[in-house]
């Protein structure tokens, strides 16, 4: 690579494993448990979303309106039933090819990071075994919620990145729009076009030898 620190940034769930049920499954229990009427659908779409967030969605989805304690009572209750759910992750739920992306990156001397929506992304990385593999795990309370590109800007910053010299691994269509805009180089992860730079339908399938000399070429 030319002089300059590189970096691959990963969204999380997606890209490096799936974790989706999980979340559907806490919030369906934390309905369950505090009498919120919900559909498949709407646990569907709290996919990728903050828990604040899919937590207000769920409600408008219900027209149940709850007070600011309450929803904050939901919410703990769901991220400790999520936290029980995540416990049995372990390396095997990682996706197929997820461990060798990132180690190809660091062959490549590119620093790693994760911006994910998840405030538990860390302790998800580490039981897949991956956490080692990862220099930043971004924040997302520190940052706007997805699918602003701020979380992806605070990954470069604190690696020491320009984003010019960033690919961020994504696999939904919002989040690469958003991060297209703002001049950073995408690579989707799934079978819909999703409008980025590159795309392929598994993370294993990425070629990231010729993603970061076409990234080169672009900086």
């Amino acid at each position: 690579m030319p002089s300059g620190v590189y970096t691959a940034i990963f969204d999380l769930d997606g890209v490096l494993t799936s974790t989706s049920a999980r979340h559907e499954q806490s919030w369906a229990d934390a309905a369950r448990v505090f009498n919120i009427p919900v559909t498949d659908a709407a646990l569907r779409g709290t996919r990728s979303i903050p828990r604040a967030s899919s937590l207000a969605a769920l409600l408008a989805h219900a027209g149940v309106p709850l007070t600011q304690t309450d929803r904050d009572a939901v919410m703990a209750f769901k991220n400790q039933r999520y936290k029980e759910l995540i416990a049995g992750l372990q390396p095997t739920d990682a996706f197929w090819g997820a461990r060798e992306a990132l180690e190809r990156c660091r062959a490549l001397g590119a620093r790693t990071a994760v911006a994910s929506a998840s405030l538990n992304a860390r302790e998800v990385l580490d039981r897949l075994g991956l956490l080692r593999l990862v220099d930043f795990v971004a924040d997302p309370s520190r940052a706007e919620s997805k699918p602003s590109a701020e979380i992806y800007g605070m990954a470069c910053a604190a690696l020491g990145a320009l984003p010019r010299h960033a690919v961020c691994i994504e696999d939904g269509a919002p989040m690469i729009a958003n991060l297209r805009a703002a001049g950073l180089y995408t690579v989707g992860i799934g079978e819909d076009p999703l409008g980025a730079d590159e795309q392929f339908k598994t993370i294993a399938e990425w070629n990231v030898e010729a993603t970061f000399a076409r990234l080169n070429d672009h900086a």
